[in-house]
């Protein structure tokens, strides 16, 4: 399943001037210094969800 972000629809922008060309995803429009910085942090978010999921699992037996 696949959720979207609401502060990636970006309703103020104005229309695409050449909608033949392929639109840049949100993705694509950080520089990698973001990028970098993104995936650390996504990282330890799964870390912490694994640590307290295997927590959870072990305080149920």
């Amino acid at each position: 399943m696949q959720l979207n972000l609401a502060f990636l629809d970006r309703p103020d922008l104005p229309p695409n001037p050449f909608p033949a060309a392929p639109s840049a995803t949100a993705w694509e429009q950080l520089d990698e210094a973001s990028r970098v910085a993104a995936l650390e942090i996504l990282a330890r978010l799964i870390a912490r969800m694994i640590s307290a999921r295997s927590t959870r699992e072990a305080s149920d037996e």
